[in-house]
């Protein structure tokens, strides 16, 4: 069971594309399955004003499921605040 470590680096390019906290955010990517855990939260200040992070953590999971070198999500991410 290896990781496609180049899959999940652009894994976590898409997610840093999105206005949320990945900080704790955990990305694997093995036999073409991605997991996604950890934790997600809204941005402080100015940048995360309005954002709806389980919206955006679903456009996250759904982007990510269309992705060349993807057959599935498994998303385990807990949601704070």
């Amino acid at each position: 069971m290896l990781e496609d470590k180049a899959t999940r680096r652009l894994v976590e390019r898409e997610i840093a594309k999105h206005p949320i906290d990945y900080s704790l955010m955990t990305v694997a990517v093995i036999n073409q399955i991605a997991y996604l855990g950890g934790r997600v939260a809204r941005l402080r200040g100015a940048m995360g004003r309005g954002v709806d992070v389980k919206r955006e953590l679903q456009l996250i999971c759904d982007i990510v499921e269309g992705m060349r070198g993807i057959n599935g999500v498994v998303n385990d991410v807990q949601i704070d605040g």
